[in-house]
């Protein structure tokens, strides 16, 4: 079983997102056990955005058979040290049922924080960093992987919400500046679509849901988050 985080200290950087969207894909296209540990208390986005796709598509008669669903679990009331063995209890017995388990965290760092605990206890394989051309969010993001790397976390950053104005060059300077601290950079960059960011039919998530992934519709509007996708499933795999 791997583990793996889409992670920012940065609030707005679409972690979440990226962790459900993974997930979807996981499960519903390339057909793996796939799973998510909720830490993101007390918001607990994506389990929010479980239970009210269900609700909206129960209203219309189109409820999905939830054994066929992936399972999210949300951790409440962490406490460092003794949820931190709980934790681990869950992880050793979910890895003879799960192919991938993604972690979905809040967005702080600090000592206590349960990202920094399983970090610092080996049980996370891959945490992906979103960049964007901001530049609070660019040294937040290179200070997180520069410490993660420090304890031995692998990483990999990768640039969101790209737009077409700015020019190739400066995102293969950013990519050297990253690279001078030994930081790895994937070369696919996720375009700043406004479809991904809109919630379609009355508050049902199309593209972004925890029921189903859009293959066809992401292929058109952001082929490199596929392409993304494929490149963190197999990143250090064995």
């Amino acid at each position: 079983m791997r583990t793996i985080s889409f992670f920012s200290a940065k609030g707005g950087t679409g972690k979440t997102t990226f962790n459900m969207l993974l997930t979807s894909w996981l499960k519903y296209e390339k057909g793996l056990r796939a799973a998510v540990l909720d830490f993101d208390s007390p918001e607990f986005n994506l389990s929010y955005t479980r239970k009210r796709e269900l609700k909206y598509l129960q209203n219309k008669g189109q409820a999905p058979d939830e054994k066929q669903l992936y399972p999210i679990l949300e951790i409440e009331d962490y406490e460092s040290r003794k949820s931190l063995q709980v934790v681990r209890n869950l992880m050793i017995d979910a890895a003879g049922s799960l192919d991938v388990l993604i972690l979905d965290f809040g967005g702080s760092f600090n000592d206590g924080d349960p990202v920094l605990d399983l970090v610092q206890a080996g049980l996370v394989d891959l945490i992906v960093i979103p960049l964007e051309m901001d530049g609070m969010i660019l040294s937040s993001g290179k200070s997180l992987a520069c410490v993660l790397e420090q304890l031995g976390q692998k990483t990999l950053l990768f640039f969101n919400k790209v737009h077409g104005k700015e020019k190739p060059q400066l995102y293969v300077e950013l990519e050297r500046w990253l690279a001078e601290d030994g930081l790895t950079v994937s070369t696919h960059r996720i375009k700043n679509t406004v479809k991904l960011r809109r919630d379609a039919d009355n508050g049902s998530n199309f593209l972004r849901s925890t029921v189903s992934f859009p293959c066809k519709e992401m292929q058109e509007i952001n082929p490199q988050l596929i392409q993304l996708f494929e490149e963190v499933s197999g990143y250090g795999g064995d």
